[in-house]
């Protein structure tokens, strides 16, 4: 397994007691089952009965059925996705956020 600079640094912060992001740990579980496709981290711009409150900054680990709703919600401005990858075997491949793509998109459009 591959593990990034910041992965270390995350799993350092969880470890202290000093991580300001809820959800899944940098290191858990979910994120070595077969089916775990994506890594985000999100910041919930209005309260959700399943994810939190408005202003939390949560990291989940997701199948690609439960990735496809977090997109919808960052389309309807719930939510914004501040990072994101894509797991394979456990490793993590950072991908720039959908806000992002979009904005290069456009450029290239210019």
């Amino acid at each position: 397994m591959e593990v990034s600079i910041y992965e270390l640094l995350a799993a350092a912060r969880e470890s202290a007691k000093s991580d300001y992001i809820k959800g899944d740990s940098i290191l858990c579980e979910k994120r070595f089952y077969p089916d775990t496709h994506y890594m985000v981290e999100i910041e919930l711009l209005e309260n959700d009965n399943k994810l939190g409150e408005k202003g939390n900054y949560i990291r989940k680990f997701l199948t690609e059925s439960e990735y496809l709703p977090i997109l919808q919600k960052q389309e309807k401005h719930l939510i914004k996705i501040k990072r994101q990858a894509i797991v394979q075997k456990g490793n993590l491949r950072y991908i720039p956020p959908p806000d992002r793509l979009d904005r290069r998109r456009e450029r290239d459009l210019l």
